[in-house]
């Protein structure tokens, strides 16, 4: 039960991280302060702790069920860091548009939308068939 408990908070952290993330980075393609400002504080607020529970219930369910070493899960995680890094990206560069009262454009950060999805759904096909060496 515990476990069941602990793999649906994962999910519904992911799904609430994911969308915070898409969302977040279709605000920084457009270049619009005021939208990025009220993305910014969403971020703060459901996104990041989101990402949080995420890192703490994913290591949780992989020991839980015994998968540390697992090919799938190894090839999982570098993709999960590389989502990870892209929301501190694009919360930086939130971030300092808010504190510069400006935005630039960032010619790699207009590909981070697609750059989501393209990762997730690799994510997700590594986590459901779970294929072995």
């Amino acid at each position: 039960m515990i476990y069941l408990s602990i793999k649906a908070l994962h999910v519904a952290s992911v799904i609430t991280f994911v969308a915070g993330l898409l969302v977040l980075s279709i605000c920084a393609a457009t270049n619009n302060l005021v939208i990025l400002r009220v993305m910014r504080r969403w971020d703060r607020r459901v996104t990041t702790p989101a990402l949080a529970m995420v890192w703490i219930t994913g290591p949780t369910i992989a020991l839980m069920g015994h998968w540390f070493g697992a090919a799938w899960l190894t090839a999982k995680l570098p993709l999960v860091v590389l989502l990870s890094a892209l929301h501190g990206m694009l919360a930086g560069f939130s971030r300092r548009a808010e504190r510069d009262d400006t935005v630039r454009e960032s010619s790699a950060l207009r590909f981070a939308a697609p750059a989501v999805i393209v990762i997730v759904v690799a994510i997700v096909f590594l986590a459901v068939l779970k294929f072995s060496r």
